[in-house]
């Protein structure tokens, strides 16, 4: 057994180095092929071209990584998750590269879902009591797990919009989850786990503000498809003793903890779009990261700020995992609420009590607006002296 933990101890620092090494190479390749994401000048937060091509280097460092670990083949199914987690990467480079209408992509979305159902044995077949719901019939168990497996993708890829944001995120949450797993005794899917968050470390050192690569759909698939994968298996982990002993009946209200801030972003981005006429997959400006930025953080303490709220959440649900189930989960939409921008709502109740300053905010948006004009504008004397640099060379 200690051979084997030094085994996959140095397949985890192949898939950091893996990751960490490739996003130069494929900085490089972007440069020559054109293969850059391009501001927009309005919903694009990035003022520069940025490439793509990071979901690239996450994948190849955690498929090579987690497969070189030992853990792979005792992993239930694993060569099935394998041909789901390739549908899912070409899908995703395909629609980084030359675009994908939304219909195909969410067509290979459900075929992912369906592999690993049935080749994988991943079903949510127990509520523990949330809801209400206790086991769940087979008939139920399926489009409930591939509901559950299209909302935590998508919610991951719509919520991929500032430096850092995403990677961060999911590295959190695969963090909460490996605990878990740990917990449970179920070592193989703990270092899945583990890897994913290495992978998203490894990506994260050139990803945070200000970004050099971007993760793409090829990443945020595959990460987003990773994430909803271990969240099912987790669901069941309070049949396992152990796992009983620390975190009680929590084990099917606990992963929504870990995901708060994409699913909350997504569930109030879709009431908004739909409230208004749009569809809900229209593009905007109205998820969490942009209103926070509004409010006058800058894009690093955006980040940063929702990182602390992901921890935070997480930490104090587990704390309170002896509670029932439905205690827990309005616990955790409270702390959503009370930490995460409601579209000015709380802004204006605190206006009307006199305790929120709407000139303070401007003054913040102005310094923000005056900041990134900063950022901009030294972004660009560097490019042109490495230019003149190199011409003089």
């Amino acid at each position: 057994m200690d051979l084997l933990l030094l085994q996959a101890a140095a397949a985890g620092g192949v898939t950091a180095i893996i990751v960490y090494k490739l996003i130069p190479l494929l900085i490089k390749v972007a440069f020559y092929k054109d293969l850059y994401d391009k501001p927009d000048g309005d919903r694009k937060l990035h003022k520069r071209y940025i490439s793509y091509l990071g979901g690239v280097a996450i994948f190849i460092g955690l498929f090579s990584g987690f497969s070189l670990s030992g853990f792979a083949g005792q992993l239930q199914g694993f060569e099935f998750l394998a041909v789901a987690l390739l549908a899912l990467f070409f899908t995703g480079l395909k629609d980084d590269i030359i675009g994908l209408s939304p219909n195909k992509k969410l067509g290979v979305e459900l075929l992912a879902a369906i592999i690993i159902i049935a080749g994988c044995g991943v079903m949510i077949g127990n509520f523990n009591g949330l809801f209400g719901i206790s086991s769940i019939p087979v008939y139920l168990s399926v489009p409930v797990t591939i509901f559950t497996i299209i909302v935590v993708m998508n919610s991951f890829n719509l919520m991929d919009g500032i430096d850092g944001l995403a990677g961060g995120i999911g590295l959190i949450a695969s963090l909460f989850l490996a605990a878990g797993f740990y917990a449970s005794g179920n070592i193989p899917i703990m270092f899945l786990a583990l890897f994913t968050a290495l992978a998203l470390f490894g990506f994260l050192v050139h990803n945070f503000h200000p970004a050099r690569i971007f993760m793409g759909d090829t990443g945020s698939l595959v990460v987003g498809f990773l994430l909803a994968f271990l969240a099912i298996n987790y669901i069941g982990l309070s049949r396992v003793p152990e796992y009983f002993a620390l975190y009680s009946n929590a084990s099917a209200v606990l992963p929504i903890a870990f995901l708060a801030i994409p699913l909350y972003d997504t569930f109030t981005v879709f009431v908004k779009r739909l409230a208004r006429g749009d569809g809900p997959f229209t593009p905007g400006k109205d998820h969490v990261h942009h209103q926070l930025l509004d409010m006058g953080f800058s894009q690093k303490q955006t980040t940063l700020f929702l990182y602390l709220v992901a921890i935070l959440i997480g930490l104090i649900a587990i704390a309170l995992s002896g509670l029932n189930n439905n205690l827990i989960l309005g616990i955790i939409i409270v702390l959503m609420v009370t930490f995460l921008p409601s579209n000015g709502y709380k802004r204006s109740i605190l206006r009307k009590l006199g305790i929120f300053d709407m000139n303070r905010t401007m003054q913040l948006q102005e310094l923000r607006q005056h900041r990134e004009l900063t950022e901009q504008f030294t972004e660009r004397d560097t490019l042109a002296e490495k230019e003149r640099t190199k011409e003089a060379v």
